[in-house]
C-alpha cells in the first residue's frame, strides 16, 4: 500500500510536471511589479500568493496532480472546497484581473450549480459595467487633449477569500475593486450550510435575540472610540439591517461587515466587528 511519504513524492513530481497556464504569467509578473518598492517581507508574501495560484491551477488543469493531492489528509480537503479560473487583460483603458471562485465538494450538485451560476452572473455584470466606465473615462480623457501614452488605466479586480470552511459550513467573500481617480469596493458574502444547502443567517448563529446581540457588539466598539465613527445624526449606525453583511470566522462567530463610509469615514476603510456566538 502506498504510504503518505510515497504519495507526497508523487504529488511533488506531478507538481513539477505541471506547466503553468499562460494566464498566470501576467499575475506572477504583477506580483513582483507591484511589490518591487516595498519591504522584502511583502515581496515574499506576494511570491507565496503567486505559487498558491500555480498550485490551484495545477489542481484544475492536471488530473493526475489533483488525484494525488486528494489522497493527502490536508490537501485533499483544501482541494475540494473551492476551485477557480483566472485571467488578466491589459489595454490602454483598463487593467483587468479576475479570479472566479467555484464551489465544489459540497455533496450537493444543485447547490454548487446555483451558487456558481450566481457568482459568474455577478462578475459578468460587474465587469461589463466597469469596462464601460473605463472606456468612457478614456474617451473623455482623449477628448480633452490628453496624451494616450500618459493615461493611467483603470484597475478592475474581481477576487475572493475563503473565511472559514468546515464539514458543516463554508463562508467566503466575493470582492470587486475598481481604482481610478477614486476607489470603489463591493463585498458580497456567502455563508452556506453544507448540511441543508441553505444560507446561514445571523439568527441561525446568534438565536432569536440576534438583533440585540449584534447591535450591542457594534455599540461597544463605537463607544470605545466614538471619534472614529459617524454619529446617528451624521448617518452613522442605528442598528443592523435585514441585509446586514457578515461572514463566519474560524471561531464560528459572525463578523459584521460595514463598507467604507457606511458607519465611519472612508479613510478608516471597511469596518469588521465580531459578535460572539456563545
Amino acid at each position: 500500500m502506498t504510504n503518505d511519504w510515497e504519495r507526497l513524492q508523487q504529488l511533488k513530481q506531478e507538481y513539477l510536471d505541471t506547466k503553468a497556464p499562460q494566464e498566470l504569467d501576467f499575475a506572477v509578473r504583477s506580483c513582483f511589479h507591484k511589490k518591487r518598492r516595498r519591504h522584502w517581507g511583502r515581496q515574499a508574501a506576494a511570491l507565496a500568493a503567486c505559487f498558491c495560484l500555480l498550485f490551484v491551477a495545477a489542481l484544475n488543469t492536471n488530473a493526475a496532480f489533483a488525484a494525488a493531492a486528494s489522497q493527502l489528509p490536508v490537501l485533499g480537503q483544501v482541494a475540494q472546497v473551492l476551485t477557480f479560473r483566472q485571467y488578466s487583460v491589459e489595454t490602454e483603458q483598463e487593467l483587468l484581473d479576475v479570479r472566479v471562485p467555484r464551489v465544489a465538494g459540497t455533496g450537493s450538485p444543485e447547490l454548487e450549480e446555483r451558487i456558481n451560476r450566481e457568482i459568474q452572473e455577478k462578475i459578468d455584470a460587474g465587469m461589463a459595467e466597469a469596462q464601460q466606465r473605463a472606456d468612457e473615462e478614456y474617451q473623455a480623457y482623449l477628448a480633452t487633449g490628453g496624451d494616450p501614452d500618459s493615461f493611467i488605466p483603470v484597475t478592475i479586480c474581481f477576487d475572493y477569500e475563503v473565511k472559514s470552511s468546515t464539514e458543516e459550513y463554508l463562508s467566503f467573500e466575493l470582492q470587486r475593486y475598481e481604482v481610478r481617480a477614486s476607489s470603489f469596493t463591493e463585498l458580497t458574502y456567502y455563508n452556506i450550510n453544507l448540511k441543508t444547502g441553505g444560507e446561514i443567517t445571523l439568527e441561525d448563529l446568534l438565536g432569536p435575540q440576534y438583533r440585540e446581540k449584534a447591535n450591542a457588539a457594534v455599540q461597544a466598539v463605537i463607544s470605545a472610540s466614538p471619534e472614529d465613527f459617524f454619529t446617528p445624526e451624521q448617518g452613522g449606525f442605528t442598528g443592523i439591517t435585514d441585509t446586514q453583511r457578515f461572514y463566519i470566522n474560524e471561531a464560528g462567530n459572525p463578523v459584521l461587515v460595514f463598507e467604507k463610509y457606511e458607519i465611519a469615514p472612508g479613510a478608516l476603510g471597511v469596518q469588521e466587528i465580531e459578535v460572539p456566538a456563545g
